[in-house]
């Protein structure tokens, strides 16, 4: 058996990264806010990914599997980011807005939470089921339910 490294896996593998590299950059994008955090989850998923290429034989599943990894290096971000802030080794670095032509719409998803940005891009734009989100998520349905309401509910005070 050959390691995740084979030649013989490297095509796929290739293959699979040019289908799906602008999708996961979307997805840290709109939980992240932040070009260079998310450039590095898609390279940090890829590399993951490469390792553990082999476990996940269904070719079906390589994208939700993709997408699960992303997801939680996104959501452990956060912590490594605040530690940097506190310590001073980083400047903050202003989000792209994610709809120039509403304002107030962007500044409301700026201040959700990276939980509620997550479960409320997987399940409004990637049609994820509440308890699918949490599995990508990493949490219960029922804590993904909770960042969806409270982010639904501070969007809606937004307008």
């Amino acid at each position: 058996m050959a390691t995740p490294g084979a030649a013989s896996d490297q095509p796929a593998f290739e293959a699979r990264v040019r289908r799906d590299a602008r999708g996961l950059y979307g997805l840290a994008l709109a939980v992240l806010r932040d070009t260079q955090e998310a450039e590095d989850a898609v390279q940090d998923t890829m590399e993951l990914a490469w390792r553990s290429w082999r476990s996940v034989r269904d070719e079906e599943r390589r994208t939700a599997w993709l997408r699960q990894i992303c997801v939680r290096r996104c959501l452990r971000v956060r912590r490594g980011l605040v530690r940097r802030l506190f310590l001073g080794d980083m400047a903050p670095v202003a989000a792209p807005a994610l709809d120039p032509v509403d304002p107030a719409l962007d500044r409301a998803c700026r201040d959700l939470t990276r939980q509620q940005r997550a479960v409320v891009t997987l399940h409004y734009h990637y049609g994820y089921a509440l308890d699918e989100c949490a599995a990508l998520m990493g949490c219960r349905p029922g804590t993904a339910r909770s960042h969806l309401a409270r982010a639904l509910n501070a969007l809606r005070h937004e307008r």
